[in-house]
């Protein structure tokens, strides 16, 4: 059975878990499910398939959060997060807390997806007592590694960014519904193996219609001005975005527990070379390493489909299952 939690941030935004209970009791701790950036719970439920409910299955009770303003928390009225530092103090936060008023866990795993694997570390850099493991998928850590195209469209915005307009209104919401639409509309096209794609977000072939439509469709939500351009300034340095303009080394000297990165070999939004420097950065972290997945044999898998389809099903979830049952 799967609960509606609300979450009550401190500033008095409300942000949304959907709970499940582990099939039988497990020595573990609970996870929490990140989303991306701008994204909301169908990161990890597509159609039939569901990382959550599959974990839940195998005794982990799980918690998926829709940030903010973005999904089943829209009902509240609340508008997305302004900045990294909401999300991660604001929203992640609480709902840590929330896992403790309804399990009794004070300690939880996080799983972030995207961006959400950033805020999932910073979370775990700010609160390293309430978090006993990280588990990263496509996590979007040193971006200027990444596509040369997204870095040359993210600098494309720096004459936006002399006018102060994300100073000015940083809780303005960029909705990213119709760039999904647009996704969808041009299935037929994207989804053709011999059609080139600039950044692919998914293998083709890699959903079904319908996936694709719950996917991309519901699954693009929406983000804020202050965090769109957070994100864009983090294309223009080498270094790890941090909260408050604090030093790389130092946020990540305070991560004390097991992270596993995962990326696959053939995604092109967030390669392996965007994760690859930070194992050997976690110098506190008792076990920091990168598993890369989608190489032959195994077949490709793109940033979004890395997460919730048939074949994360079969290459990707046993890899996670496997690591967590070694997380106390």
């Amino acid at each position: 059975m799967t609960r509606l939690l609300r979450v009550n941030a401190h500033d008095g935004a409300s942000a949304a878990l959907l709970a499940r209970r582990g099939s039988w009791p497990a020595p573990h701790p609970p996870v929490l499910f990140v989303p991306g950036f701008g994204q909301n719970r169908f990161t990890w439920e597509v159609g039939e398939m569901s990382l959550p409910q599959w974990l839940a299955e195998q005794g982990h009770p799980t918690y998926v959060l829709e940030h903010r303003g973005t999904g089943l928390a829209r009902a509240w009225g609340d508008t997305p997060a302004p900045s990294l530092a909401v999300l991660v103090k604001g929203d992640i936060l609480a709902a840590v807390d929330r896992i403790f008023d309804d399990a009794g866990d004070f300690r939880v795993v996080l799983i972030g997806h995207s961006l959400g694997s950033l805020t999932s570390l910073l979370f775990a850099s700010a609160h390293p007592d309430r978090v006993a493991g990280l588990l990263s998928l496509g996590g979007g850590f040193f971006l200027t590694r990444g596509p040369r195209f997204l870095r040359a469209l993210a600098l494309a915005g720096e004459p936006l960014a002399w006018t102060g307009l994300a100073r000015r209104f940083p809780q303005g919401s960029l909705p990213l519904g119709p760039i999904g639409a647009a996704l969808v509309a041009l299935r037929g096209l994207l989804d053709h193996p011999r059609v080139p794609f600039p950044w692919p977000v998914w293998q083709p072939r890699s959903y079904s219609p319908r996936e694709l439509r719950e996917r991309f469709g519901s699954g693009m939500d929406r983000t804020s001005v202050g965090v769109a351009a957070e994100l864009r300034r983090a294309f223009a340095f080498d270094r790890l975005p941090t909260l408050d303009g604090e030093a790389q080394e130092t946020t990540l000297s305070r991560v004390v527990c097991p992270v596993l990165l995962v990326h696959s070999a053939t995604d092109a939004l967030v390669p392996p070379a965007v994760g690859a420097p930070l194992p050997a950065l976690l110098h506190n972290s008792p076990d920091a390493r990168l598993l890369v997945v989608g190489a032959p044999p195994e077949p490709a898998m793109g940033h979004c489909d890395l997460v919730a389809s048939g074949n994360a099903r079969r290459h990707v979830w046993p890899c996670l299952a496997e690591w967590l049952q070694g997380i106390a």
